[in-house]
């Protein structure tokens, strides 16, 4: 008897290191932050308990409302880009064409480059002055646009650069789904005389259902933590125009040292973050079979 529960507990010996991990970097800072968000807390002093006072403060608050509205703005914009983007890409990396391998590669680059050295070199692409992109323009006879520093267009220089950034993860994505469908299944279209818009539509996205559904919690949950090109490019300016919860988070707790009230910023990100993945799954994670 001992013997086989020696044998047992093998698999959960192995699996200590990891889970200790999980517990020391993970479980036990997001108590530590669910604890922090209901105390006042100035960094410099014992955290204080004083209950839901800090969401309350929250609902009142001008700046986290405008942060509220910005962080969705940004990932509505760079989720369906993203998705549609790299769907696009894949289908047609996907097919014969000359070189598909060289491109995979080259669109696959900027997701491993490193978001602070991106956002910096984006930075100066987007400089009103002596930015490249504007430089571009120049040569058609458009005038400066001010991407950076005007409340129009910061928050859309900075969704350009972070889909520049990330779609390459989604193009690997929908191939991996894409090279998983039957190819039976378009031939028998094919002699059923279906179009290749209508075996897109009745084939390709069904059977593709999983895959969007990981790229969309992926991409969604990827946009609700943005923060370094935010830091890197705007520093959450002109204004509050592309301040988001993550660059409120970092202002309340680093710089005004407010460390409840930026848990209680992080806690409502996490609801937000658990509510949009719980829609996702509901209208994407139904069971495809054939």
């Amino acid at each position: 008897m001992s013997y086989r529960l020696s044998r047992r507990s093998v698999p959960y010996l192995f699996l200590l290191p990891s889970f200790a991990i999980l517990l020391v970097f993970s479980l036990w800072p997001f108590l530590q932050g669910l604890y922090f968000s209901l105390t006042d807390y100035p960094l410099l002093k014992s955290p204080e308990f004083i209950g839901l006072q800090n969401f309350v403060r929250l609902a009142k608050d001008p700046l986290f409302i405008a942060s509220l509205g910005n962080t969705f703005y940004y990932m509505i914009a760079t989720v369906t880009l993203r998705v549609l983007l790299g769907l696009a890409l894949a289908l047609a990396l996907n097919g014969p064409l000359r070189g598909r391998v060289v491109l995979r590669a080259i669109f696959y680059l900027p997701v491993i480059a490193p978001l602070v050295t991106v956002s910096v070199v984006w930075r100066i692409i987007f400089d009103t002055y002596s930015g490249v992109l504007n430089a571009g323009l120049d040569l058609f006879g458009i005038a400066p646009i001010p991407w950076l520093t005007s409340t129009t267009w910061a928050m859309p220089a900075v969704i350009i650069m972070s889909v520049w950034k990330t779609f390459g993860w989604n193009i690997v994505i929908f191939l991996a789904g894409l090279q998983g469908i039957p190819q039976p299944l378009y031939e028998a279209a094919a002699i059923d005389g279906a179009s290749k818009w209508r075996s897109f539509l009745h084939i390709t996205l069904p059977l593709l259902r999983p895959t969007i559904l990981l790229a969309v919690v992926t991409s969604t949950i990827n946009a609700s933590q943005v923060f370094d090109q935010v830091y890197v490019m705007t520093g959450g300016g002109p204004g509050y125009s592309t301040m988001t919860l993550g660059q409120m988070v970092y202002t309340a707790g680093f710089q005004n040292y407010e460390m409840g009230y930026a848990s209680a910023v992080s806690v409502v990100l996490l609801l937000i973050s658990l509510g949009l993945t719980l829609i996702q799954f509901k209208f994407l994670g139904q069971e495809v079979r054939y």
